[in-house]
């Protein structure tokens, strides 16, 4: 009895050792576009409903396209999202910098503000440009969503509007 107990025991681990090490992805491809014209280095988060720590991330390219990867133990990158229900945030935003500046003229304590000032350092409240509104930035108030069956693979697209 006690080699059968081992057995099942063993199989057991294995089992969920395969489905949380890598296993039970599905793979998941779309394209971000805004007013109809595709959207280039936005950040998707997908983050599962009831499991915030699930998330699946991508990064679109010159065409608004992207595909999902899911981190596990540590630095590991698989392709695709766990099985489940998901909400959606977009995110494409750059700090509001004031444009570069000739500095050879500048005294030293001028040009120390200056590049402080593009550096981001001593701004409190840095300002942001939207490439992508700001709505979509909270997953939870985003009104985006996904459902990522258990098997096979999706194409889940994102016509995001301006508003304008």
């Amino acid at each position: 009895m006690t080699n059968k107990f081992l057995n099942i025991f063993f199989a057991a681990i294995l089992t969920l050792c395969l489905s949380g090490c890598g296993g039970g992805l599905t793979k998941v491809a779309g394209k971000v576009t805004l007013d109809d014209q595709p959207v280039e280095g936005a950040a998707l988060m997908f983050s599962q409903v009831g499991n915030p720590s699930v998330m699946a991330i991508g990064t679109t390219d010159a065409d608004g396209n992207y595909s999902l990867v899911t981190f596990r133990g540590g630095d590991k990158a698989l392709k695709g999202a766990a099985p489940g229900s998901y909400v959606v945030s977009i995110i494409k935003k750059e700090e509001d910098r004031p444009p570069k500046k000739e500095t050879s003229s500048m005294t030293i304590e001028e040009r120390i503000n200056y590049e402080m000032s593009l550096s981001g350092k001593g701004m409190k409240n840095p300002k942001y440009v939207y490439h992508v509104p700001q709505k979509y930035e909270i997953a939870e108030k985003s009104g985006l969503t996904a459902e990522v069956p258990a098997s096979g693979s999706i194409v889940r697209d994102f016509p995001l509007e301006s508003g304008k």
